[in-house]
């Protein structure tokens, strides 16, 4: 006989799936129905953004906009400051500026305004209460580069579905030198694709 008792047996913990607000990224088990856009929102001698497809779900859609970076003989310090406030991480020249920052927003066809800023650190509700009115959330999807060029994207999902009518999408970087600019989008179709999108598996 053992001088040392046996261990206990210690049961396997029971973890939960959660689940994410619906009004806080496109569903990730459901395919979307694409409707296809291509769009120029700004071009500066270094800095490109475009709007390059929308994602239709069945409760919302996701604007695709792709980020693109050229260093176009900057010098070196000068392309690393403005890569970094490509990604976020300071203001071109090395001063952190909120106000410079990069934002969107869009414009649905009954005039109601919502913007990415929409957080209880700019002054927005609870993010975990469900919203009464359309909600915008930006998901920046990383980025990579040398020492020429560098990429990144955003994906921005707008929850529930818009009303008829045509969709603005609003920018703005002015730290890199981007006022304020537009894009009309017909959403014509969005109804019709939004009844074609299906999960991924039975629910």
């Amino acid at each position: 006989m053992s001088f040392f008792p046996p261990d206990p047996v210690i049961p396997e913990p029971e973890e939960t799936e959660s689940s994410q607000p619906t009004w806080w990224q496109a569903p990730e088990d459901e395919l979307p129905e694409l409707l296809a856009v291509s769009e120029l929102l700004a071009v500066t001698d270094h800095v490109a953004i475009a709007l390059v497809g929308i994602d239709v779900h069945r409760e919302g859609v996701q604007l695709r906009v792709e980020r693109r970076l050229r260093r176009k003989g900057l010098p070196l310090t000068e392309w690393n400051e403005l890569c970094g406030a490509f990604m976020g991480h300071m203001s071109y020249g090395g001063l952190v500026d909120v106000a410079g920052r990069l934002r969107f927003g869009v414009v649905l066809a009954d005039g109601e305004k919502i913007v990415t800023d929409a957080s209880p650190f700019f002054g927005g509700s609870d993010p975990m209460i469900e919203p009464k009115g359309h909600t915008l959330s930006r998901r920046e999807q990383g980025g990579g580069g040398g020492g020429s060029t560098y990429s990144s994207a955003d994906h921005l999902w707008l929850w529930p579905l818009p009303p008829a009518g045509p969709v603005e999408l609003v920018m703005q970087w002015p730290t890199l030198g981007i006022d304020e600019t537009r894009v009309k989008i017909d959403a014509s179709m969005v109804p019709a694709l939004a009844a074609r999108a299906r999960p991924y598996w039975p629910r």
